[in-house]
């Protein structure tokens, strides 16, 4: 059985993205006066998941655990080392050139920054039509203009919006504004990497409702990668938590927000700020720092910071196994146990 069959999408039915055994490597160039082999850097190690039709699946994780470029090998825009993904049923990297342009408008992107995903020179309604006249979409360029304006109210904006330049909007503004665009082209699946997590708390939650809005009338599923957990809980189906380009914990969102089975994920909920910080008993703080994604510790990658680890860590890299229907964990001595009362989440 492969890994990705142990990971079903939350829906249980077909899965409209399939991740299976993803890596992506880079090779950074040698340093001559150092000599030996260039190093490595492994970004994306062997990743396994799946995503159902109308889901949000949440990557959370510290900078540098390889989850943004996860996304950007979902969003093709890298190629993979080895491994396979496909998407509606069929392989998405074995596209020609010309099925894969035509394929994009099924995959969608949502940036953290809005204003540099937008063209400074062109209005935001030039910025919309100018997705729907990539891949043909509806008749003429006047019909196209008239879309543009509905798809800026659908996501909150008034039509005339359409006439004004990205700087001339704020933050909150843009980032509908490239939502919009991104829905322009009817997409199936839409990757949004930090797209809250550079605007005001009060804006992220209105764009949080817009997305899950979009989601239910348009059935879209969601790649949602993010460091704000506080945000994951409220808009993800299920949360994987990666370390070092490999996923160690996958879980539905509130089964792991309230039994987070691996220290790892304990250690970020414990570091989340807490809504009342008396009522928190206790917190497992990390020690130590993240080792060099170019000189990975044997065994278990995280067992130099982590308060369990035992000769056993050092020897065996642990594998993603079931430990509750629909959880998973990749750890030699997980925690089964609920989370304590008051601890923070």
């Amino acid at each position: 059985m492969t890994q990705l069959e142990t990971v079903p999408a939350a829906t249980g039915a077909e899965p409209l993205l399939e991740i299976r055994d993803l890596v992506k490597h880079y090779r950074l160039r040698r340093q001559w006066w150092k000599g030996g082999v260039a190093p490595v850097v492994k970004a994306v190690d062997g990743v396994s998941l799946s995503i159902g039709r109308r889901e949000t699946l949440a990557l959370v994780g510290e900078s540098g655990c390889g989850k943004t470029t996860l996304g950007r090998l979902v969003l093709r825009l890298e190629r993979p080392t080895s491994g396979e993904i496909d998407f509606d049923g069929a392989s998405w990297l074995d596209l020609d050139r010309r099925s894969l342009r035509d394929g994009r408008k099924h995959i969608q992107a949502i940036f953290q920054d809005p204003l540099g995903a937008l063209d400074p020179r062109r209005t935001v309604r030039q910025s919309i039509v100018e997705a729907m006249d990539a891949h043909g979409l509806l008749g003429s360029r006047s019909a196209r203009s008239a879309r543009a304006g509905e798809l800026l109210e659908s996501v909150g904006l008034r039509a005339d919006v359409g006439k004004r330049y990205p700087h001339e909007l704020s933050g909150g503004q843009r980032q509908r504004v490239t939502i919009a665009r991104a829905i322009a082209v009817n997409p199936k699946f839409v990757v949004a990497d930090e797209a809250v997590s550079a605007l005001d708390v009060s804006v992220q939650a209105q764009i949080i409702n817009l997305l899950a809005e979009l989601q239910e009338s348009l059935d879209i599923s969601y790649l949602f990668i993010s460091h704000g957990l506080a945000t994951v809980r409220h808009v993800a189906d299920r949360v994987g938590v990666m370390y070092l380009g490999k996923l160690v914990e996958l879980a539905p969102a509130e089964e792991l927000f309230s039994h987070p089975a691996h220290p790892y994920t304990s250690a970020l909920l414990a570091a989340a700020p807490a809504p009342e910080p008396k009522k928190v008993k206790k917190r497992r703080m990390l020690s130590g720092e993240i080792p060099s994604a170019t000189n990975l510790p044997s065994g278990c990658r995280f067992r130099t910071r982590c308060p369990k680890a035992q000769a056993l860590c050092a020897e065996v890299e642990p594998p993603l196994v079931r430990l509750r229907d629909g959880h998973e964990a990749a750890c030699h001595f997980p925690d089964l146990t609920p989370a304590a009362e008051g601890s923070p989440s």
